[in-house]
């Protein structure tokens, strides 16, 4: 009886976790991860505390945040069109912004990838040791 108990226990609160795990993945607030939980903005917090829920936490938002930035990659060309033709507005200042957003996008687009290609270079390495211990370490006091 006392297994069953238990196991009914930990099954809530698997059950808890979960609900509180999907709104806080979704950008609610801890007060509202708890309400739709049942439970307390203090017991959200205090498994927040908790390394490996944490973890999963971060990870689901990674997952919302890979599905968003999918999305949007995918209407990239239609927005692009659309600020494309403004270039040829008949007004100098909606030319103008037109303009920037290309010249702003067109430099983040190449600094992203510029920026993926040296770390894809850096994993790539053989002799790569990610451990910040074997760094080579200034230990001149000449400040």
């Amino acid at each position: 009886m006392l297994d069953e108990d238990s196991d009914e226990r930990a099954r809530r609160r698997d059950d808890l976790d979960e609900v509180i795990v999907a709104a806080l993945a979704a950008g609610r607030s801890y007060a509202e991860a708890a309400q739709l939980s049942g439970t307390s903005a203090r017991t959200v917090r205090r498994r927040m505390s908790d390394v490996g829920f944490a973890a999963e936490v971060s990870a689901r938002r990674g997952e919302r945040v890979g599905e968003l930035a999918g999305r949007l990659l995918g209407e990239t060309p239609r927005a692009l069109d659309v600020v494309i033709a403004r270039l040829d507005s008949d007004s100098e200042s909606v030319q103008l912004k037109a303009a920037g957003m290309m010249l702003g996008w067109g430099v983040r687009l190449r600094s992203a990838h510029e920026q993926e290609q040296r770390l894809q270079a850096l994993e790539a390495a053989p002799d790569r040791d990610p451990s910040p211990a074997t760094a080579p370490r200034n230990d001149s006091r000449d400040y």
